[in-house]
Formats: structure tokens, sequence, C-alpha cells
């Protein structure tokens, strides 16, 4: 703070005085907020850019996984082809999927996986239901199979996922039970600028190494039924539809240190001039009557300044001017005994 700032206030020095240590106790906030901040970036895991919310028309059909209950076993294809069978359900109202067949696959267990992503569910929601009376309606896929669990539990471990996103989301049904499911996805993108991420992209041609996303399904369920009052071969449903149509997408890195949080240091670094700014102004302006740019820039406390400075500060008293008023260090040797 330059010490002719205040030059042209009523009290100046008491103003310099206020505003250097104003501005001393704004830096110190500054600097530990950055800090504060650059310590949760390293050691949070995570950095959130942004969370964007918008809405779609239709969403891919999710694909199943059915899976045996317990690890490193083999999901049972119980009865003849086909195992499974899909119903849709849409303003048309119900029919017959075609195509739709199982196929063994593997996680931690061999599964059977049901590959829907050449159907999907479209938003037909308050449109005229074949019966002709306007209400809700949303479009719905129902899958059933005759795999099971090769244990004793009776349960299937089935996964929800799509084409973008091979890990499921999972999920337990009874066997012989049908689930019923309303679904919300929501969408992560991670961000991976790093050197490896840029090899993959040009070497390997994977256009999305250096931004993936992952297709998380958040499911309100209710499952009817109990396939142990069941006789026969068991037929277990999964039936869903989307809950909503608004996606929720977030933005983030993959690990703690990246260039995705170098570039996000460097956001807060230039950002610190928007912080100084909005503080200048809000505590101590440019003089209002200040005409010629070549001259100093001259400040002035606003009306809130000085109520701070006259409850916080008030041992800051103006030094006089007056030479008559100060008591000298050491007499003269030419004054007079």
């Amino acid at each position: 703070m330059p010490s002719e700032a205040f030059s042209r206030s009523f009290t100046p020095k008491k103003d310099l005085a206020f505003a250097r240590i104003a501005t001393f106790i704004f830096y110190v906030c500054l600097f530990a907020f950055f800090i504060y901040t650059t310590v949760r970036l390293l050691f949070n895991g995570r950095i959130e850019l942004f969370s964007n919310l918008y809405k779609v028309d239709f969403v891919e059909a999710p694909s199943l996984a059915f899976c045996p209950f317990n690890l490193n076993e083999t999901i049972q294809w119980q009865g003849s082809h086909p195992w499974v069978s899909a119903i849709k359900w849409d303003l048309n109202g119900s029919h017959q999927l075609d195509g739709v067949a199982a196929k063994p696959c593997e996680f931690d267990r061999v599964c059977g996986c049901v590959d829907m992503r050449s159907y999907r569910l479209s938003d037909s929601a308050r449109e005229l239901h074949p019966g002709g009376h306007s209400m809700v309606f949303r479009e719905a896929i129902e899958i059933r199979t005759n795999l099971s669990d090769p244990s004793s539990d009776g349960v299937l471990k089935v996964g929800i996922y799509d084409s973008r996103d091979m890990a499921p989301d999972w999920l337990y049904v009874n066997e012989g039970a049908m689930f019923i499911a309303q679904l919300e996805l929501i969408i992560w993108t991670v961000v991976d600028i790093s050197v490896q991420g840029v090899i993959n992209t040009i070497v390997n041609r994977d256009w999305r190494a250096m931004a993936k996303n992952r297709h998380i399904f958040r499911y309100t369920s209710q499952q009817v039924g109990d396939g142990r009052h069941h006789s026969g071969d068991f037929k277990t449903s999964v039936r869903y539809e989307m809950k909503t149509f608004f996606v929720e997408e977030t933005m983030s890195s993959h690990r703690a240190f990246s260039l995705y949080t170098v570039g996000v240091l460097i956001a807060l670094v230039a950002l610190r001039w928007v912080f100084v700014d909005a503080f200048y102004l809000a505590v101590m302006p440019e003089w209002s009557e200040k005409k010629n740019e070549a001259l100093p820039t001259y400040r002035e406390l606003t009306s809130t300044s000085v109520w701070i400075r006259e409850i916080f500060c008030c041992c800051l008293k103006e030094p006089s001017d007056d030479p008559s008023e100060r008591d000298p260090l050491i007499e003269s040797k030419d004054a007079p005994a």
C-alpha cells in the first residue's frame, strides 16, 4: 500500500494504517484458503470441477448380467434355449423384443449377460395412453430368464450396465420372483490428462482415454413373489423403467494429483485477481474524483470500512504534524541553557 494512497483523505495516516492492516489480514486469509484448497485437492482423491443437470429424450436400455450368488461360481443354464426373453411396454402396448439372448460373461464369477444396447427407453410421459386417457406413462422393459443360482441360496446377483460403461451396478433377486425397478442415470466423467492418457489416445486411438464416462444407475426397487412357492421351472423376471430423464453429470479427475489438478490450481491462482479487485472495491476503492490517469492511484475508505475502523482500530490516532507537540529525543547543542 503506497504511502500517498490516502493523501487526499481527511485522516490520511490513520486511513493508511487501517488499510495496511486490512490488506495484511486479507492476504493472510487468501493464502490460507489457497493452502487449504491445495491440501484438499491432493488428499481427497477426487477433484470435482462442476456438476451439471440436463434432460434427455431417451436413454439406452440398460443391459443385465445374471450371476450366481457366491464368488467364483458359474451360473446354471437351466432348461432349454432360449434362456431369456424380453417384453417392452410403450404407447403401442406390449410386444416381444426379437434378438435378445444371453451370452456367457465373466466378472468375479461366470454369468449370463443380456445385451440390450439395440433398444432404448424414450420419454413418453404425459402422452395419450392407448386407452384414450391422459396419464403419466413410462416405457418399461421386462427380461425373463431361467438362469439359476447353483447354490442352495437361490439368489441371483444382477448387474445393470450399458455399452458406454461395462462396470455393472449390482442388486440381488430371489429366483422365481419379479423385480420391479425405477432407474436414474448419473454420469461421472473421469478426466485423465496424463502422459499415459495422451499415449492411449494417439497410439492406441482410444479417443475416450482422457475423458471416460462412468454411467451409474441409481434404482428404487420392489420385489414381488417368492420362487420357493413355485413349482417346476423357475422364471425370474426383472422389469425396469426410467424414474426420470434428468441426468446429473459430474466431472472430476481420477487421481489425487494429476495435470488436471495442476490446471485447477492454476485456475485458482488466476482467480486471485478477481478476489483482490473485489476486496479493494469493497474496502478502499479508488478516489472518485480522479481525472488524470497519469496521477498516482488515490484511494478512500468506504463508509463500512470507516465504521469497522472506528470499532476495532480505536487505538489508531492521527499523528500531528505540528513540530511543537513533539518532544526531542536529544537536546540540541546550540540550545540556550
